[in-house]
């Protein structure tokens, strides 16, 4: 899993080093640290350190031990507990209580290897290494299988048909010896440069002459920590969004079925409330009929209260507005004052000729008249 790791991240990492996006990257993570608060700075962004060992000699207990951290390359200074021992003593003792990323890279003189400035077609620029594998023996004066080679790619002038490319030179047989030293030593070099500085000043030339399986490799651990850690994040927030949509789903499900149950009451009481207008709207016509209504007993016993013994009716016809009575009297026009002394209607009128009857010698007479809306509500009420 690790070597396929590699196979795929280190041509990205090529690229990405070299690309405007590593340069884009760098400034952004710089202005982003500069907000955080200096006391704080240190604490959330350590700066790992690159450590350069030069001046190494087989036969040799002192040599030059460098740190570089942002940028700066200055002596790096050990703890009292390992002062006096031997460098690589000194070395180890600091790298397994570094708690920040650390990686050893050992510088070696100008004069140890060969250097050369090769002007190479921008059209090979993602495939320098195997170019230079098949035409070595042009640029150096060597056997090719009696040496390694490293390089470093220049820039890319724009409409430039060619590039620079850094090609540095060592003999396999001092490259084995210096990594067996190192082992020895129980050191794991990450790269092997050379100093194009001064002895007092190293400066990385930037190539890497170490074979890459014996490289120190790349702890994936943390990595692969942090995937797994994000994959049970998206995980438990997937189950938070299907948890939250499930438990909203069966809210609006419980809702829904409330709304049915409280719609189908609803037309319940509306039904409900329908039929009780009917029944208000029945009993209402129902009263107001009876209210609207005169009462017969009554308005006969009126008649015969207001009328003389001498007159007597023979047809009465009562409707919702009016009265209406025929019959005989000695004097048919003395029963028009007297009928409107009642209450229950008024104006009363003789309707048509007042004729005698032969066989009575009474006269003959229809009068009609309307009825009083209070004397109605009088005579509802007495009934």
């Amino acid at each position: 899993m690790t070597n396929y790791l590699e196979q795929i991240s280190e041509p990205v990492s090529q690229w990405y080093q070299g690309s405007g996006v590593h340069a884009f990257m760098e400034w952004w993570s710089g202005e982003l640290k500069e907000l955080v608060p200096a006391n704080y700075r240190n604490d959330l962004f350590p700066d790992s350190v690159a450590v350069y060992v030069t001046d190494v000699k087989s036969d040799e207990k002192e040599a030059g031990v460098w740190g570089e951290k942002k940028q700066t390359i200055k002596p790096l200074n050990f703890d009292d507990s390992v002062e006096g021992k031997e460098w690589w003593h000194q070395l180890n003792h600091y790298l397994g209580t570094a708690e920040v990323e650390t990686e050893v890279t050992c510088l070696l003189e100008e004069s140890e290897v060969l250097i050369r400035s090769v002007a190479m077609p921008v059209a090979v620029y993602n495939e320098i290494e195997s170019v230079l594998t098949f035409e070595l023996d042009k640029y150096i004066p060597f056997q090719p299988g009696d040496v390694e080679f490293a390089f470093s790619k220049g820039d890319v002038v724009e409409g430039s048909e060619k590039f620079p490319v850094m090609l540095a030179v060592i003999k396999k047989q001092q490259l084995n010896q210096l990594v067996s030293d190192f082992e020895a030593k129980g050191l794991q070099l990450s790269g092997i440069d050379v100093n194009v500085g001064t002895k007092e000043a190293p400066v990385a030339l930037g190539v890497n002459f170490l074979p890459k399986d014996i490289r120190k490799k790349k702890d994936w651990t943390k990595i692969k920590w942090n995937i797994g850690l994000s994959l049970v994040v998206l995980a438990l927030l997937w189950f938070v969004m299907y948890s939250s949509l499930d438990n909203k789903r069966v809210k609006i499900v419980s809702l829904e079925e409330q709304v049915s149950v409280l719609k189908k009451d609803a037309r319940r009481a509306k039904i409900l409330e329908t039929e009780l207008n009917n029944s208000i709207q029945a009993a209402n016509f129902l009263g107001n009929l009876k209210k609207n209504t005169p009462n017969r007993m009554l308005i006969i016993q009126e008649l015969t209260q207001k009328i003389p013994v001498s007159t007597y009716l023979t047809r009465i016809m009562i409707n919702q507005e009016r009265v209406e009575v025929v019959g005989q009297s000695d004097n048919a026009n003395s029963l028009v004052p007297i009928l409107n002394q009642s209450d229950m209607w008024y104006e009363p009128q003789i309707v048509g000729n007042v004729t005698v009857d032969p066989r009575t010698n009474k006269e003959k007479f229809t009068i009609k008249s309307e009825f009083k809306s209070s004397g109605l509500e009088e005579v509802g009420n007495e009934s």
